[in-house]
């Protein structure tokens, strides 16, 4: 079983945090994820702190029966990738900081990112792009 929970980052962000059974760590995704994930020390109801690029091969490859959500978790986010997909921008809602981000990166399509609260399927939609 995999517990997830999305939480905001004082404005810079989005945390990514994970429990994972011992079972499913013998997973090749979760072995990956765990890979570059950062294990917190005191956290026992979610130790790992994953970087968000994982979210969304977690959530496709896996069945509703083996993720559970938190029910505090963020359940929308908005993100955008610089041209090549090597950076990707994760938020809640949209700031200063992250627009001018967006600017320097060349201005490419922001997405959000809806998880359903009872499927937990994703949904992505353009939001806002450019206009030349």
């Amino acid at each position: 079983m995999i517990r997830i929970r999305l939480d905001n980052f004082k404005n810079q962000g989005m945390i990514f945090k994970m429990f994972v059974d011992e079972e499913t760590k013998e997973n090749r995704i979760i072995k990956r994820c765990l890979l570059e994930a950062k294990v917190l020390k005191n956290a026992k109801q979610y130790p790992y702190n994953v970087p968000m690029k994982y979210l969304i091969p977690i959530m496709k490859n896996f069945s509703s029966d083996e993720i559970k959500v938190d029910k505090r978790s963020l359940l929308e986010f908005l993100e955008f990738s610089d041209e090549y997909d090597e950076n990707f921008y994760y938020i809640h809602k949209a700031n200063a900081n992250y627009m001018k981000k967006w600017r320097e990166v060349g201005c490419p399509k922001i997405y959000k990112v809806i998880i359903d609260s009872l499927t937990y399927k994703i949904s992505k939609e353009v939001v806002f792009e450019r206009l030349i």
